[in-house]
């Protein structure tokens, strides 16, 4: 059985008649990167406020390390001592250096000390940087400060909203290189948001979809995989062999699209081995590739959008 670093019940967040996020069931695993997925508006920050103490839900229970009750038994003292988070964009004195904003920060926290800060700086690659003025520094460098600061007191649960957004591919190779550190190295677990759901895709072990104030379900990513393997897409000039190939596979279904192409399914053979079994019955193949729906089918096929 899994062990839950964060269990939610029924969380939900009214402002007046207007219900931002209604009975969000989320699990987050130790030692997991879990994907928080939606589109602007969707409720994303919204709950992760909750679950950070900035705001107060409506209904609901929280559970962090085991600590349960509503949002306000969650104490400084008790579950939110173990978490750091960065909710929306950082800000920062842009007139004074990297550094020195990080010991501000450490000073308003108490109990961080100088090497705190310095081990900090490290491990999100701007010892180099420390000393130079945080308005001089690039975007992404500015995102990697503000996580900085949610890990200044080294804790075992990482909240991150929209860390990659209106990243470059640089800023956002960094930010997943850095992510995954933290989760190998130092054992944390990192619940991330965003809607750019290709590169979730690519970090998150465990993902949740929130549309609308909704979770629409939440789901293991190698699971996945495995249920949505997909179909193959061929194309040969040697169609009636490839189907008395596949007669020997049950459960194999051989159609045609519009194009002429065959969509092989429900073949049981893995792909290379399949590749070697038409070559062996010299089917001759122009152009033969795995079709798996991604992330971003699933999501927009579950959305309706």
């Amino acid at each position: 059985m899994s062990e839950y670093i964060l269990e939610t019940n029924g969380l939900t967040k009214k402002y007046g008649s207007f219900t931002a996020v209604q009975d969000i069931n989320l699990h987050v695993e130790k030692n997991d990167v879990y994907g928080f997925v939606g589109k602007n508006g969707a409720g994303k920050s919204t709950c992760m406020k909750m679950i950070s103490g900035l705001c107060h839900p409506t209904a609901g229970t929280i559970s962090m390390f085991g600590c349960r009750g509503n949002e306000r038994d969650l104490s400084r003292e008790g579950a939110y001592a173990h978490i750091g988070a960065l909710i929306e964009s950082p800000a920062f004195y842009p007139n004074l250096s990297g550094y020195d904003n990080l010991r501000l920060i450490a000073r308003s926290i108490g109990g961080v000390t100088k090497k705190d800060v310095e081990e900090t700086l490290d491990v999100i690659g701007l010892t180099s940087a420390a000393n130079r003025k945080a308005k001089g520094y690039s975007f992404g460098m500015k995102q990697r400060l503000g996580i900085g600061a949610a890990l200044l007191t080294n804790p075992d649960f990482l909240i991150l909203d929209e860390p990659i957004n209106g990243l470059d591919p640089q800023g956002i190779a960094e930010i997943r290189e850095l992510i995954n550190r933290l989760v190998s190295e130092k054992n944390m677990s990192v619940m991330i948001s965003s809607h750019i759901l290709g590169e979730l895709e690519k970090i998150a072990k465990n993902i949740g979809i929130i549309h609308k104030g909704k979770l629409l379900c939440e789901f293991n990513k190698e699971q996945f995989l495995k249920e949505h393997d997909g179909s193959v897409l061929l194309e040969t000039p040697d169609a009636d062999r490839v189907k008395t190939c596949l007669q020997e596979y049950p459960g194999s279904v051989c159609t045609e699209n519009d194009k002429g192409q065959l969509i092989i399914s429900g073949c049981l053979l893995p792909f290379g081995s399949l590749i070697r079994e038409l070559v062996l019955r010299n089917v001759y193949i122009n152009r033969i590739e795995e079709q798996r729906m991604s992330l971003e089918q699933y999501y927009f096929e579950l959305t309706n959008e």
